[in-house]
Parts: structure tokens; C-alpha cells; sequence
């Protein structure tokens, strides 16, 4: 003899079938929408911006240094006396001002020079620099080429190469950076409307180290190229720029 399951179980299992089914179709979909939300999430394009912000030099720093050996000290510090009056004289003639014209502490080094048959002699160097800050490049330009005018009237001096410096460096580098964020930007839209894509917000961004060469030099260094050997330079900027993509 066959049993007949009871009435009521066949409605029962089959709205239990049913619930598991809907809760089934729910869960694809909130999986699916997930999916979606987290592929939209990492669409995304890093493109890196550059910019170059022309600049001159508006101060000059240079420094001159005169020198005297002697057999004493007192004597050696007699003759850079007159000398680095010559030397300070010389600067002021060719139109450096006297203001601009520092000098530094006199320093004293004791030179001993081996001689035959284990003699020495002993003689005293005394010397002085003069540190020049100036906006008058050309003038500088122009004299530091002329030294040698005084080394042919016997006195020991030499010169450091002139530091061209600008005073609106902070502000071009500012210039710079605003240029490079926008290169970086248009550089994304291009990219990402080439491929039917719109771009979004930024999301992220970093800056390089600055670079300030010579006019239209390529060099880099990790740390940062700082150029005073130009009187015309260049602020290079780079910066590395994240976005959003939309469909």
C-alpha cells in the first residue's frame, strides 16, 4: 500500500523552493553590482606631466682672494694690506660698488718646505678674500674676465667663478608645478577619450624634484640639479597624476 505525503507539505515545499530561488536571484544581482562598483573603483589612468619655466639670473655672487707669502707674518700681512687695497680698488674702477664689496677675516697658514741636507725654510701665507653680491651681472661678466690684469702687476690673487643666482626662483617654481599638474591632465584626456573612456577627478598626484639648468639642458640628477653657472636658466618640473576613468 502507497502513503500520500499530507496536504499541506506540497504548498509548503514548494514556497520553500521558491524563497530559496528569489533569495538566489537577489544575492546574483548584489554580487553583480558588487562587481561592477569594484571594476569602476580601479578604473583608473597615471600619466606623468611635465613643464619648463624659462628664468635669468637678477644677483651675482663672486668671490676674489688675494694672497702674500713672506719670511714673517708681519711682513706678509704688510703686503696684503697694500695688495687687497690694489685688488678692492681695481673692482670698485670697473664699476662694481663699494658696497657690494665685502671682505672676510685674513687667515694665516705657516708653510715649511723641506730643503737639502735636512735644512727647512719657513715663510708665512697671509690671505683675504672679497665676497661681492651685486645686481650688476654685466659688470661682473666683464671684470671677472680681467684678473689677470693683476696678476701681471705682481699680485697674488685668483677668483672663483661668478654665481648667477635668481630671486624669483621660488615663484617660477611654483609656475612650474601649475604647468606640469596642467600637462598632466590634458595628457589623461587625450589618453582616456582616445580609448571612448571620459576622464575624472584627479585623485592623486606626486611631485618630482625640481631641475633648474642651464637653458635648454637635459640634465637630471635624483637629488635636483640647482645650475648658478647660467646667467639663463630653466625650472623643470615633473608630476605624476592619477585619475578617475568613466564609461
Amino acid at each position: 500500500m502507497q502513503r500520500r505525503l499530507p496536504s499541506v507539505a506540497i504548498p509548503e515545499l514548494f514556497l520553500g523552493l521558491l524563497a530559496l530561488a528569489v533569495a538566489a536571484v537577489l544575492t546574483a544581482h548584489t554580487v553583480a553590482g558588487t562587481i561592477h562598483d569594484a571594476r569602476h573603483t580601479r578604473d583608473t589612468v597615471t600619466v606623468t606631466g611635465s613643464a619648463r619655466k624659462p628664468i635669468s639670473a637678477d644677483l651675482v655672487q663672486w668671490t676674489v682672494s688675494v694672497a702674500v707669502n713672506a719670511a714673517t707674518a708681519a711682513r706678509a700681512a704688510r703686503q696684503l694690506h697694500g695688495h687687497f687695497a690694489t685688488v678692492r680698488a681695481f673692482l670698485v674702477h670697473a664699476g662694481i660698488p663699494a658696497a657690494a664689496i665685502k671682505p672676510s677675516v685674513v687667515s694665516t697658514e705657516v708653510l715649511v718646505r723641506k730643503l737639502p741636507h735636512h735644512r727647512t725654510r719657513t715663510t708665512y701665507q697671509v690671505a683675504q678674500s672679497l665676497d661681492i653680491e651685486t645686481r650688476k651681472l654685466d659688470t661682473v661678466q666683464d671684470v671677472s674676465t680681467r684678473i689677470g690684469d693683476l696678476i701681471e702687476q705682481g699680485i697674488d690673487v685668483s677668483a672663483e667663478s661668478p654665481e648667477w643666482i635668481s630671486t624669483e626662483l621660488v615663484e617660477a617654481k611654483i609656475d612650474a608645478l601649475e604647468a606640469a599638474t596642467q600637462d598632466a591632465q590634458q595628457r589623461a584626456k587625450t589618453l582616456v577619450e582616445g580609448l571612448g573612456g571620459k576622464l575624472g577627478r584627479m585623485r592623486s598626484s606626486s611631485l618630482g624634484v625640481y631641475q633648474v639648468t642651464p637653458r635648454f639642458s637635459t640634465a637630471v640628477t635624483d637629488y635636483g640639479v640647482n645650475d648658478v653657472s647660467t646667467r639663463e636658466k630653466d625650472v623643470n618640473a615633473v608630476v605624476s597624476a592619477t585619475f578617475d576613468v568613466k564609461d
